[in-house]
């Protein structure tokens, strides 16, 4: 079994925590490549839970700026279809291709140029 849909579940699953404590793109990606590269046995890496949380933080953070930019009658970061979003699969290729300047940045603004990439709003 792939460790891909499991992921993908856990990214779903997002909500807030403090963005002093987010990681960058680079350091997630090199702890998610590492589990990749565990296939099944991932999940039982403590840095499964890790990332896991991770994202779920990412994700929570973008969803707050995204509704305060709505509020504030600023466009939004991106504008995903109902029932549309982005596989785990998708996202950490996204990420990969980032430019170098982004992979330094807080996993959030990774996260945030991707969804805004495969999801512009037009």
């Amino acid at each position: 079994m792939r460790l891909y849909p499991i992921l993908t579940a856990a990214m779903l699953a997002l909500s807030a925590a403090p963005a002093d404590a987010a990681m960058t793109v680079h350091q997630f990606l090199v702890r998610a490549n590492d589990l990749r590269a565990q296939g099944f046995a991932a999940m039982l890496s403590p840095d499964f839970a890790v990332l896991k949380e991770e994202a779920r933080q990412a994700k929570s953070q973008l969803q707050a700026e995204n509704t305060r930019r709505v509020a504030a009658r600023k466009p939004p970061i991106a504008c995903v279809p109902d029932g549309e979003s982005i596989g785990i699969e998708e996202m950490l290729d996204g990420l990969q291709a980032l430019p170098a300047a982004y992979h330094k940045r807080p996993l959030k603004d990774g996260y945030a140029r991707v969804i805004a990439q495969r999801f512009p709003c037009r």
